[in-house]
């Protein structure tokens, strides 16, 4: 469905979103009974509205024989370098605060991270934090300005990076919550790969059969483009998460 207005804060809209439907999900489904909640954001830009929203959030998550864990929602975003982009948030220090401490993840990607870049961090991060934190239900946001020629954004997505997130993020809610999964499809500004980026997302989320042809790219970015930074960053967010996350130790 339409949405992910992550940029929008309590009080505010911010960054073309005028209201957060993404918090206002995630809280209405804890209202309704959740106690575990994974949201994952695959836009290129920080989703600084969605990691106020559930920075310092609270509940208690017992593992036995490991930390007493706090947090009911954990926020991965997955973003390019805020160095290099609005809104200047979303540093792998930023961990969120009081009960919510270790439950804020951001993961960001140098200028051009290619499509090994994206697969890197899923088989690193965000399938095994999945897996530990054991959510009830997944809420993905994010459109198609990852994409190497969007006109906003400098990374390096191609449409069949696209294909792979959404087959990932079937995958992982197969695994860890019975298919339970709710994405919500907003952004990007390349107005002629927008459908087919949105759609690129749509047949791996669905396992839907699809004419390769569809996705052949005149030019593509380096394979490997910024994989190396990429393995750089993931080994310091381990170092920084560890003593949270056993997955990551």
């Amino acid at each position: 469905m339409g949405g992910g207005l992550h940029h929008a804060k309590k009080s505010y809209g911010e960054g073309f979103c005028l209201y957060n439907d993404v918090v206002i999900l995630a809280k209405n489904l804890l209202n309704r009974g959740l106690k575990r909640i994974l949201i994952l954001d695959t836009d290129a830009h920080a989703g600084n509205g969605t990691k106020e929203g559930f920075y310092e959030d609270g509940g208690t998550l017992s593992v036995p024989n490991y930390h007493a864990k706090r947090g009911r929602v954990l926020f991965i975003d997955i973003h390019q370098d805020p160095r290099t982009l609005y809104p200047g948030t979303g540093f792998i220090n930023e961990i969120g605060s009081g009960k919510g401490e270790g439950f804020t993840v951001n993961i960001p990607l140098p200028p051009g991270a290619s499509d090994l870049a994206y697969k890197f961090c899923f088989e690193k991060i965000i399938f095994p934090l999945a897996k530990e934190f054991k959510p009830e239900i997944i809420i993905r946001n994010g459109g198609s300005d990852p994409y190497f020629q969007d006109q906003l954004t400098n990374l390096g997505l191609t449409l069949e990076g696209f294909k792979i997130i959404g087959e990932n993020v079937r995958t992982l809610a197969d695994e860890v919550c019975q298919g339970r999964e709710i994405d919500l499809i907003a952004s990007g500004y390349n107005q002629k790969i927008l459908p087919l980026a949105w759609l690129a997302i749509l047949t791996g989320l669905l396992d839907l059969p699809v004419d390769k042809r569809l996705f052949k790219e005149k030019t593509t970015p380096p394979r490997e483009a910024g994989l190396e930074e990429t393995k750089e960053v993931i080994k310091e967010l381990k170092t920084i998460l560890k003593k949270y996350w056993k997955c990551l130790e």
